[in-house]
């Protein structure tokens, strides 16, 4: 079973993803924020991060840079709303 890191903040999407991911066979730790997220990554062991860009406490993109530095190979997903090039090209 692959294990998946899901930090979100919004608990109605947090909630939808975590179900359908645990629906089809992937186990799910879901954190409310970026510095939960961290702390989870670092407590857990994960084949892949999904990672809201706009959270409190944390945002995705600073997660995401913590995380490199523990574990450079991990794969991301990042999930936002927004839609500026530079956005596009930091999550790259």
């Amino acid at each position: 079973m692959k294990n998946i890191l899901l930090a979100e903040d919004d608990i109605d999407l947090g909630t939808m993803l975590k179900q359908y991911l645990e629906l089809n066979k992937f186990q799910v730790v879901w954190a409310k924020d970026g510095s939960e997220g961290l702390e989870r990554f670092q407590n857990g062991s994960f084949d892949l991060c999904i990672l809201d860009v706009m959270m409190p406490v944390m945002d995705g993109f600073s997660l995401a840079d913590k995380i490199i530095e523990i574990n450079p190979e991990i794969p991301f997903l990042f999930l936002t709303a927004r839609k500026t090039k530079e956005d596009r090209i930091k999550g790259l």
